[in-house]
């Protein structure tokens, strides 16, 4: 037998097969229960016309039978034999085949015999007595043929009406099942639709039933976190296109002066210079954008002193102007050192570039974090662009000859977030005040 593929033909074989079991089983027991009914019922008859009869028949003095009250032997034609002994002193007429079973009853009582043939009967023997002794024998007979048929035509009609029913079930599950799934069938539609759509359209809440209410919602949950994981992709995509724009453009450039102008020895090795330069640029932004992927992954933080790394990474600046003040003891921070490099590189970038003579780093510690403040001296940010500085792209100073594509400051407050920290830009600041904040180590 084939398996059907659908899930709606499954259910509604499922379903034909418990319908059939039940139907079977149902008719097996009522046809039963009416043979067993019908049996009791022709044996009811068939004893009390074997009653009737034996009721008028009594026995003289001398032990002979004394047959009486049996008018135009009526009684006799529907079926009475009477024996003395085993000889019949009554029968009834044209009976010759049925005669001979009623000649094996002579002389019991209470006995019952069956045939089939020539035609279904049933006999029954009552026992005539006198002063205790059984002096005759009263035989009757019925036809079973009308509780034959009857039983042919109920067995008929129940079969009939049990595939009427199973019909009736099948057509009605498949009517049940297709309106249960149809909104299985809708949302596959829409699924199928939105493929080509992206992952904006959403199921949301709906006339559905509890089971399916929650498939949408955990689909729609499923489709959110796509959604995020799409974003982030498109996002790094651009934030390394950005990026690495104008460095690859300046080996660009360069790679295509040196082939084509002739140039002294002190050109080539500045020309070198530069390209190693923008090369360098680079493998810093790559590290960085590849620390906040690896970050967003959920990685070991680990832990590392906040003072050490810091001065590491304002040294390797050299930029005298930059200055480290510590405040406090605890200064272990949840977070690698690498990682937080780059959430310190670019704001160190940003207050070297706009100081007008000093930038501070100042770290402090309190009972739930440690901050990490990063001040320079010069125009500062306005206040209603605290936040804009933030933005992917974003660059508030276009003006300058500055080569970013303003995704420091974005990728330092994703990182700073994915540690379990936070970068906020204080614009009440007289300067360029950011501060960072970091859990305890």
């Amino acid at each position: 037998m084939r398996v059907p593929r659908t899930l709606r033909a499954r259910l509604a074989l499922s379903a034909l097969i418990v319908a059939t079991a039940w139907v079977v089983l149902l008719t097996a027991v009522f046809n039963l229960l009416l043979v067993r009914r019908l049996d009791a019922q022709a044996y009811d008859v068939l004893r009390t016309r074997a009653a009737a009869a034996a009721a008028t028949v009594s026995a003289n003095a001398d032990g002979t039978l004394v047959i009486s009250d049996l008018p135009s032997d009526t009684a006799l034609d529907s079926g009475i034999w009477v024996f003395e002994g085993k000889t019949a002193v009554e029968r009834p007429a044209g009976a010759p085949a049925v005669e001979t079973l009623a000649a094996q009853l002579a002389g019991t009582d209470g006995k019952v015999l069956r045939a089939d043939e020539p035609a279904p009967v049933e006999l029954l023997s009552l026992a005539v007595r006198h002063n205790g002794t059984q002096v005759g024998t009263v035989v009757a007979v019925i036809s079973l043929e009308a509780y034959k048929k009857s039983t042919r035509n109920t067995v008929a009609a129940s079969v009939l009406l049990g595939v009427l029913l199973l019909v009736f079930v099948y057509v009605l599950t498949q009517l049940v099942i297709r309106r249960a799934l149809a909104p299985v069938a809708e949302m596959t539609r829409q699924a199928g639709e939105w493929s080509n759509e992206g992952t904006a359209r959403r199921f949301g809440e709906g006339d559905r039933p509890g089971e399916l209410a929650d498939l949408a919602e955990t689909l729609d949950d499923l489709l959110d976190r796509l959604s995020a994981v799409l974003r982030r992709e498109e996002q790094l995509s651009a934030e390394i296109s950005h990026e690495l724009r104008t460095p690859l453009a300046g080996i660009v450039a360069e790679t295509e002066l040196f082939v084509t102008r002739q140039r002294t020895a002190t050109e080539a090795v500045a020309a070198m210079e530069s390209v190693a330069a923008s090369a360098r640029r680079m493998e810093g932004i790559l590290a960085t954008l590849l620390a906040s992927a690896r970050a967003e992954k959920a990685p070991e933080l680990g832990r590392s002193d906040a003072c050490a790394v810091i001065r590491t990474a304002v040294a390797a600046l050299g930029d005298t102007r930059v200055r480290v003040t510590v405040a406090g003891d605890d200064v272990v921070v949840g977070v690698d050192a690498p990682l937080l490099e780059r959430v310190l590189g670019p704001l160190l970038d940003n207050a070297i570039r706009f100081a007008r003579s000093e930038v501070q780093v100042r770290v402090s510690s309190t009972p739930q974090h440690v901050l990490v403040e990063v001040l320079d001296d010069g125009p500062g940010v306005p206040v209603r662009s605290a936040e804009e500085v933030f933005e992917p792209g974003r660059r508030l100073a276009t003006h300058d000859a500055h080569e970013g594509a303003g995704l420091g400051l974005a990728l330092a407050r994703r990182l700073a977030r994915f540690a379990g920290g936070e970068l906020a830009c204080d614009a009440t600041s007289a300067g360029g005040r950011f501060v960072i904040t970091l859990p305890h180590g």
